[in-house]
């Protein structure tokens, strides 16, 4: 009786354990995914809180760690911080039983920071900045605590290039104006409550445009999503077989490359997310350069220069 019931105490107490930690695959946008394994995620109980560390896949390096008061690490409380693939610190800050509190910091691939803000009970407080990698101001924000804010930004030259107010941190509110190089009026858009309720575009001569070309369109692929599908799929196969006669190691690969699409459409500037190696990447995005034009996005009727992000997964069977 006394063996039965030592037995018992440790089963329970094995399952216990084991019910304090899981580990999963989760996908570029951070979801569970057994197929596109992007992040290696564990999850374990210490004291009375959650602690969570994500890894990149691929790199092999951490992209996350953190402090949560739930299991589902849906309520961070504590630091949290990211990093990027290049190993280099991506956002650094704190929560409070889910609200951003203290100094938030936010750092570009190459470690230069980008973005210093101040939280009070998760609202915005005192002054923002953010800027260029080369250290140029792009935005200046004030904000009172209450979700009230005001905001300048800047191009790299120094020009101004938009202002406009801020209600409940990140809604828009009241007349917001935007500027070109020349420092003319390009738009203007109304906000009341939270929704724009009118907007006017100019184009290069001053001319308004219709209100329908003031609505913001991202790039997309010329042949439609069909279209680029088909040409992924076509142009990924010689690779994929070029890559098992090689005898690269089977298995599934989950590839991220990080583009621009300029404003005549062109794809350049491609950048590996992941790195697998043995020429992986770089067999990819010589395919994506073969890519056909895409159609460019489109801010207050002119093209614009836009990023894109595409997660390519495939499976290699040597």
């Amino acid at each position: 009786m006394k063996h039965s019931l030592l037995l018992l105490l440790v089963t329970l107490s094995i399952i216990t354990s084991r019910a304090q930690k899981s580990e999963a695959f989760f996908d570029f946008s951070f979801r569970p995914s057994e197929y596109e394994r992007y992040y290696y995620v564990v999850t374990e109980k210490k004291d009375s809180s959650w602690h969570r560390e994500a890894y990149y896949v691929s790199q092999r390096s951490l992209a996350m760690e953190g402090w949560f008061k739930d299991d589902s690490c849906r309520v961070p409380h504590g630091k949290v911080n990211w990093y990027h693939p290049t190993k280099f610190p991506k956002s650094t800050g704190a929560y409070t039983n889910g609200k951003k509190t203290g100094t938030w910091l936010e750092y570009d691939e190459q470690g230069h920071m980008t973005d210093s803000s101040q939280y009070v009970n998760g609202r915005l407080k005192g002054d923002a900045y953010k800027w260029y990698p080369d250290g140029m101001l792009s935005d200046s924000l004030q904000f009172d605590g209450e979700g009230n804010g005001v905001q300048l930004s800047w191009y790299n030259s120094g020009k101004l290039s938009a202002a406009g107010f801020w209600t409940q941190d990140t809604v828009k509110k009241g007349r917001w104006k935007y500027f070109d190089q020349e420092g003319a009026v390009w738009a203007t858009e109304d906000y009341v409550d939270g929704r724009m309720v009118g907007c006017s575009c100019f184009d290069e001569t001053g001319k308004k445009l219709d209100s329908a070309d003031c609505i913001e369109k991202e790039a997309s692929p010329g042949g439609g999503i069909n279209g680029w599908r088909r040409f992924m799929e076509k142009n990924l196969m010689p690779i994929v077989e070029s890559k098992a006669r090689a005898g690269v190691k089977s298995g599934q690969y989950n590839v991220v490359i990080r583009f621009v699409v300029d404003k005549d459409g062109n794809l350049g500037d491609f950048k590996a997310m992941t790195k697998y190696g043995q020429g992986m990447e770089e067999d990819v995005i010589n395919m994506l350069k073969k890519a056909p034009k895409w159609v460019p996005g489109k801010l207050h009727g002119r093209p614009v220069k836009s990023y894109h992000t595409q997660p390519i997964s495939f499976i290699i069977s040597s």
